[in-house]
Order: structure tokens, then sequence, then C-alpha cells
């Protein structure tokens, strides 16, 4: 396998020292006092973490759900639908992710070849309506900090109140076409400078773990001592308060619960989190009765951690439909009063667990994850790094990247952490021999590779497989272009193209690339898989397997059918 070149520069350092950087971030919200959201005034409180800290005082329990519909307006009518709905019932939903597009990520300058994915793009008089549609507090947990447009959608959301913003683990884990790392960096650095600077207002960082680095590595303790190191940069380094978020790729109850309390011990047990996402690997396409065991049985794991010991995290229960598109407002209503019966057998049910062994296990995680961040830092001391400037550290650790970081610690777990393991870590073994097993032998063949944004399993197990067949990958990296995946085809002389997609874009990417396979005069396969759905302007996406196909480029749905269309007799 080999890397085609990326299409960007990487510059060697930073231009300016994270102190500035800080300092830049904080005076561009001096003086700001934003007042309480419609849901802090409907609570009480003077922002989110006040009423964070008297639920965790009263041992009540939050919700969150997730909704970023095709534009605001019809983002707006979801929300006001489902307030109502759940008042109705004698509910109160807490909180709501705003699923903002991807392209918010990016400078208005730089979105003209960007695609509109799902979820809506704000204009500058829709930052109070976030606040304001319904007493729902928003969390802006997506395409936020750790974009390249991260500093001025963060002054958006705080100069309103929507105070909780993320997500760190997307500085790690995303890249951004024609951006360097040194750019992304100076970017997120100055929006954790406003963070800090609205600390008393409320301003929480939020990292969902499951979204960058930490489920990258081979074991929960090792994925806790990266939560260790972001923990160390953002409240040591940046004095911005971090919120910790995991879940959707926590598939097994045990690890829910476990994780959930190591998180909160090497938070000092002062957790003061953002939300726990449901299980969002074993949902499936198609199979409602799946899907809703699934939600329950995390669900019922969450809600009781919580009741054990709170840490401030709303739990979100997945919709059934999200193994195949972003869910509607009833779908969203009809998890969540699944979730509130789930609560009153949680409240009576919470002899079944062994918190002993339970508290125990995550004490031992946490432990070792603090070893682990301490050997981190070691090692950036040894390579140069100042170990005093948040900019550096950051840099540094996005660079080295988790994998190459896990393997020069070498810090050998005990067996009880060590067999802890993540999903990613425990599925690439098994899916990389199911695919392997599907496919012929692809002798001479080069194949183009990539997924164009953070869902790497099926990329990376695909960059294993295809090689063991006997073919030659030319693996891109995620913020690759339609344009740029037809230049890598042509120049490297490849015979097929493989690319994911999963954001609501997929009619759009297709006919790009075909355009510039087109343009370049290249004529070989075209093999599309992800979530084929594009976002038309509808509250929902639509499937777009069809019109794809009737470009010439072939569908999968599921990875082992890549064996079928790679036989010799298909081409």
């Amino acid at each position: 396998m080999v890397d085609a070149p990326p299409g960007r520069s990487r510059s060697a350092g930073l231009t300016i020292n994270g102190a500035q950087l800080l300092r830049d971030g904080a005076s561009a919200v001096a003086g700001l006092s934003p007042r309480p959201t419609a849901f802090c005034r409907a609570q009480g409180v003077a922002n989110e973490v006040a009423f964070k800290q008297r639920a965790k005082e009263r041992g009540d329990i939050s919700y969150h759900a997730h909704i970023g519909l095709a534009d605001w307006e019809s983002t707006e009518r979801a929300l006001i639908e489902m307030h109502g709905e759940l008042a109705e019932h004698g509910h109160l939903l807490e909180r709501y992710g705003l699923c903002i597009s991807r392209a918010m990520g990016m400078p208005e300058s730089s979105r003209s070849d960007f695609p509109k994915e799902t979820g809506p793009l704000l204009e500058s008089d829709d930052w109070i309506r976030v606040v304001e549609a319904a007493p729902i507090q928003p969390h802006m947990g997506d395409n936020m900090i750790g974009t390249p447009n991260g500093f001025a959608t963060t002054l958006g959301a705080l100069a309103v109140g929507a105070t909780t913003i993320g997500n760190l683990g997307q500085y790690f884990g995303f890249e951004w076409p024609g951006i360097t790392d040194v750019e992304l960096t100076e970017a997120t650095v100055r929006a954790l400078g406003a963070m800090a600077g609205m600390r008393n207002h409320g301003a929480l960082l939020h990292s969902y773990l499951d979204d960058g680095a930490a489920m990258q590595l081979p074991h929960y303790g090792a994925y806790l001592g990266w939560a260790a190191l972001e923990l160390h940069v953002i409240e040591t380094l940046c004095g911005v308060r971090l919120a910790h978020s995991f879940g959707g790729l926590v598939d097994t109850p045990m690890h829910r619960a476990v994780v959930a309390l190591a998180l909160d011990d090497i938070h000092d047990r002062r957790s003061i989190g953002s939300m726990v996402y449901g299980n969002t690997v074993d949902m499936v396409v198609d199979n409602s009765e799946r899907n809703r065991a699934v939600g329950a049985a995390c669900a019922l794991v969450d809600i009781a951690t919580q009741l054990h010991r709170p840490t401030g995290h709303a739990i979100h229960i997945t919709p059934l439909t999200e193994a195949e598109r972003i869910p509607s407002a009833a779908e969203n209503v009809e998890v969540q009063l699944l979730a509130r019966e789930i609560e009153r057998e949680a409240r009576r049910s919470g002899d079944l667990f062994d918190w002993q062994r339970i508290d125990r296990l995550a004490a031992e995680c946490a432990a070792y994850a603090i070893d682990y961040r301490d050997r981190a830092l070691g090692l950036l001391g040894d390579d140069g790094i100042d170990l005093g400037d948040p900019a550096a550290v950051l840099l540094a650790l996005r660079r080295v990247g988790p994998g190459e970081l896990d393997r020069r610690i070498d810090l050998v777990p005990p067996s009880s952490v060590g067999k802890l393991e993540p999903w990613k870590a425990r599925l690439m073994s098994g899916f990389v021999e199911r695919v392997s097993r599907s496919l012929p032998r692809l002798d001479g063949r080069r194949v183009v590779l990539a997924v164009l944004e953070a869902h790497d399993v099926v990329r990376d197990a695909l960059a294993v497989a295809l090689p063991r067949s006997g073919c030659e990958v030319i693996l891109l990296p995620a913020d690759s272009t339609p344009t740029g995946l037809a230049r890598a085809a042509a120049d490297e002389d490849a015979d097929t193209v493989i690319v994911g997609v999963y954001n609501g874009a997929a009619l759009t990417t297709a006919r790009r690339l075909r355009a510039a396979l087109t343009a370049d005069g290249w004529d070989g396969m075209i093999i599309m898989g992800g979530l084929l759905n594009e976002d038309e302007g509808g509250e929902l996406p639509t499937d777009a397997r069809e019109r794809i196909e009737a470009l010439g480029i072939r569908t999968v749905g599921d990875i082992e059918e890549l064996g079928r269309l790679l036989r010799p007799d298909q081409q």
C-alpha cells in the first residue's frame, strides 16, 4: 500500500505561540455577557453548567437528542415539535445537539467547492434562534472547535449563550481541504482562548473521544490515557473547563459503565460531563426491533451509572433509523419516550449491578491512564516540544498520532485493563478476515481508496485486506476532493476507485467524481459505499443509489459485496 501525496502543505512549526493565541481568543470575548438562554431562564439558572451542577446534586437524569435537518427552518420546526410532544407526556428535553453542516467548518470564502451535506448552514441571524427556538439548551458538538472556521463559529455561539461547544476530538480526527495543520491548530487555540475567557459564564469544551484519536488505541486504558492528555492540555495549560463524552462506538454495556466512571476518576470526581451518546455501531438498517434492543440496553446502563455516581452527562438514546439517515423529530420523540420508561426501570434495578467491582476496575483504568499521560508528556519533552505551550503540544499530538504514540509509550496494562478492548480494535481483526475471504485474487490491480470524512473503519479494513489479495492500494486522506481522487486515479494508472461517503452528499460527490474522471480521460471502475443519500432541501435526505448507479458508478451496501464487483468478469 502507498499513500498518494495528499495535495496540501504541512508547515514545520507554529507562527505564533500558544499563550498569544489564547490571549487573542480571550480578548475577542472581553466584556461579553450573554443573557441566559430560553432553557436557562425556564430553569432559573445562569447557564448550563449551573443546571448540570444542580442536577448532579439532586440525582436528576437529563436527556439529549441530536438533530440537524436540511436547513435551520426545518430544524427549528423539529425542535418545537419535539419539545411540544414530550411536554404533552410530562417530559422535558434538557438539551439538543445541533448537527450543523460540515461546510460550516470552513471559512465562507472557501466553501464553494465543499458540498452541502446534512445539517443546516447557520446565517448570522440564526444564532439567536438556536437558543430561543424552544426551551432546550443547545449543544454545539460538531464542526465547531477543531475546524478551520472554529474561532468564528465559537464566537457566534458564545455570544448567544450556547456555551457547550466542541469537538476537540475532531481536531485530532478530521482533515480539511487546503488547510495546514498549523492553520488548524492556531484557529483551535484561539477558540480555546475564547472558551477560557467565558469560563465564568459556563463555557464548557466538549470532546467526543470516539471521534478522535482515543478510539484508535488498543484498549480502554490507552483510550482513557488519551483523555487524560486532553484534560492536561485543556484545563491545565488553557484554563478551559473540559467535558469528555463517549458512547457511539462503545458497544459493550460493561465498557460503558467503566469508561464513564474512569473518566470521572480522571477528573478527580468533579466531572461536568456533556452527554453520553447511544450505541450506533450495533444499529442496522431496516431492523427496528434490533435497534430498539440495542438502544434500550445501553440506556439502562448509562442511566444506572448516572444514578450510581452522577457525572453531569445527559443521556442520549439513539433513534432507530440512525443507521440509515439523520432521524426526524418524530423518531427522536419515539426513543425519548422509551428512555423515560427505561429510567423507571433503572431506578428500581440498581442492585443488579456489581458497582464495587465496576468502581474498582474504573479506578485501575484511571490509574493506568495517568501513567500513560505522564509517559506521553515525557516523550514529547524528549522530542523538544515546549510542554508549557498548548498549541505546541496539540500540534505534536496531532502529528505523532495515537498509534505511534502508543507504540513509543510501550506501557503494559494490568490484565484487567488490557482485556477491555474497544469496538474498533476488536472489530478490525474480524472485519479484515471477513473482507479478505470475500475478495478474489487481485494481482496487478491498482486501487485508489478514500473515505471522504472521519468514518475510517471501512477504509482501514480495506487498506489491510486489499493488499492481501494482491492489489496495490493508493490510500488518500479524508480531506480529498472528487477532483483529487480523479487526479490520483489518472496519475497512478489505477484500475479502480473505491470511495465512501456518509454525510448526505453522496449524489453531489458522485456527479463531481464522474465529471472529473471523464475530464481526465479515466474509464475504470468506480465503486461507492457508505450512506448513499443526498440532502436535497427536504427535511430528510433521500436515497440516491439509483441515480448514482445511473452515472455508471457501482454501489455497495455491504463491504463484502466488493468481492463480487472486483471479480475479473465484472470489469
